[in-house]
């Protein structure tokens, strides 16, 4: 369901991203046209939903990778709600896994930040037209995915959890060669709670070791 854009009743956006640099820059580019209207930015799970359910935006632009959670919890609470919104998935994560769990809770377009944010405000006017907006990258995958029969379906070993921002920092940085000691003082953590994390990773990939984490994780897309 659509509605006509007007200046005097422009369409109201929420931005849920814990990235405060990423997110500022979506608003910038949201109050680039006048049919649009920011009404305020969630940077957790928890802050996202609550702004969701105050404001009723008619667009919510959603990182999945929460401190407190995964935004595929705001696309299941979009798909609930009674009035017009559509959700625009916003994220660095790219694999088979997010795309498809993201497309199933009801997200209707997918960017990643990789490919560049810039012009943002005129794929939520897409958006709003009734188009589906996604990266050149997340096209193809979508119709890969369709020619090998349906969207719906992915493999046992490429079914994961998303990894929260954190977990997937530390992935990164153990992926370079750093070790726990290392990245605990990079990130001024204990060194306990850097092995908490990537705990949660192995638990998570379903996976045993550094090694096996970062060739899972490589091979799903994760990095």
């Amino acid at each position: 369901m659509t509605e006509p854009a007007s200046p005097d009743q422009p369409h109201k956006v929420l931005i849920v991203d814990d990235q405060v640099l990423t997110a500022e820059h979506l608003a910038k580019g949201v109050a680039l046209r006048d049919d649009l209207q920011l009404i305020g930015m969630g940077f957790t799970l928890e802050e996202g939903l609550k702004l969701l359910t105050e404001h009723q935006p008619r667009i919510v632009l959603v990182d999945l990778g929460l401190p407190d959670g995964s935004g595929m919890d705001i696309l299941r609470a979009i798909s609930k709600v009674t009035w017009p919104c559509d959700a625009l998935v916003v994220s660095v994560f790219g694999d088979e896994k997010s795309l498809v769990t993201a497309i199933r809770a009801g997200a209707r377009g997918y960017i990643l930040k990789s490919s560049g944010i810039d012009h943002i405000g005129q794929q939520i006017a897409t958006l709003i037209a009734g188009g589906s907006p996604m990266s050149p990258v997340i096209a193809r995958r979508v119709l890969s995915l369709v020619a090998e029969g349906d969207v719906a379906q992915t493999t046992q070993e490429q079914t994961v959890e998303i990894l929260t921002a954190r977990e997937h920092e530390i992935l990164t940085l153990i992926a370079r060669g750093y070790k726990r000691a290392e990245i605990a003082s990079m990130l001024s953590i204990a060194i306990g709670t850097v092995g908490n994390h990537i705990n949660n990773v192995y638990r998570k990939l379903e996976v045993r070791s550094n090694t096996e984490a970062v060739s899972k994780a490589t091979k799903i897309g994760v990095l």
